[in-house]
């Protein structure tokens, strides 16, 4: 027999709060992932791996590509939320035209992912911890980003939509990849900010521990998905729940423990603000400018000396140099044979 409905029930009320909520979260996926991102693509990447793609394929076409890039993002930024709206009765015809551009942001993702393989592929990657998680952020956005290959699909996402699965895929692509590049970027310009360096030896625990951890959380959550479990069920009551009850326990242990894991991130930070090691000028060896002046830096960043930019941002391993790199503020000449 069917239930009663609650007395203060609104028929519709659920599927319309869902559709508000995805019309207004939606449209800050793609510009909150793609912040870290960049930063590891642009910024990081070369500076750790002394490569840079500029010089492995041309410059031409890299820009050609990051401008196909940024033409699907804002193609796809116009549909993507509707992915998410599969299982809200829509007519199933409509639902392929919802798939279309959800499908259509696999291809701006996967040209970066190609560029960052290509960045660290015959590099000189030095294995410190900002490097770590540059490669961490790789790993969980590519196991995150082929989840979604499924939900695109209205056929599939009908059975998948409402489960662990979506839960696993949503945070490896925007929960952990975002905080991957937060810590990356942190670990890298902290010597900058404050001019001491962070403890590598907890930096790479802080590393191992949160990759090994969020793994541990998340991609168990696609088998809970594939297996029907529902989200935002408090209980499992139903006896198909039951034995997945054990999954959900291990769950909330590696949780536990991934949280516990970033109180040495914590201590690091705080440690090294306070009696960290001194930190040279360039630590990393990079290139750009912020790495011309000291640690920390002056007022007005330059001590009113502003700096005269000879090279562009990438000068690594170049025909003519006298070293591996040359910053942008060296007046070295390059290029010649």
């Amino acid at each position: 027999a069917r239930q009663p409905e609650h007395p203060n029930a609104v028929p519709g009320r659920t599927a319309a709060f869902n559709l508000v909520l995805i019309g207004i979260g939606t449209p800050e996926l793609l510009p909150v992932t793609r912040a870290a991102t960049d930063r590891v693509l642009g910024a990081l990447a070369p500076d750790l791996t002394g490569e840079h793609l500029a010089n492995m394929i041309g410059s031409h076409l890299l820009k050609t590509l990051l401008y196909i890039s940024v033409a699907c993002e804002l193609i796809a930024s116009a549909g993507i939320g509707t992915a998410l709206l599969f299982f809200h009765r829509s007519n199933p015809f409509s639902a392929l035209l919802f798939s279309v551009p959800t499908l259509i942001i696999t291809i701006p993702s996967t040209i970066a992912t190609l560029l960052w393989i290509g960045t660290v592929y015959g590099a000189k990657l030095r294995l410190q911890t900002p490097a770590l998680f540059c490669l961490g952020f790789i790993s969980v956005f590519v196991s995150g980003g082929i989840s979604g290959f499924f939900l695109a699909q209205p056929s599939i996402d009908t059975y998948l939509h409402g489960t662990y699965f979506v839960v696993g895929h949503f945070h490896f692509v925007m929960g952990v990849a975002a905080m991957f590049g937060i810590f990356a970027a942190t670990y890298f310009w902290a010597p900058k900010m404050f001019g001491r360096l962070m403890n590598e030896t907890l930096g790479k625990w802080h590393f191992w521990l949160t990759f090994i951890g969020v793994y541990c959380v998340f991609m168990p959550m696609h088998y809970l998905g594939l297996a029907g479990n529902v989200r935002r069920y408090s209980a499992f009551t139903d006896d198909y729940l039951k034995p997945l009850i054990p999954l959900h326990r291990f769950i909330t242990i590696a949780a536990l423990f991934t949280g516990a894991a970033q109180l040495i991130f914590l201590y690091n930070l705080v440690r090294t603000r306070l009696r960290g090691p001194k930190a040279s000028d360039n630590p990393w060896e990079a290139t750009t400018l912020e790495w011309s002046t000291t640690s920390p830096p002056p007022f007005d960043n330059f001590g009113g000396r502003p700096p005269t930019v000879y090279h562009g941002p990438n000068e690594y391993g170049t025909k003519g140099a006298a070293g591996d790199y040359v910053m942008q503020a060296s007046p070295a000449p390059v290029g010649a044979a």
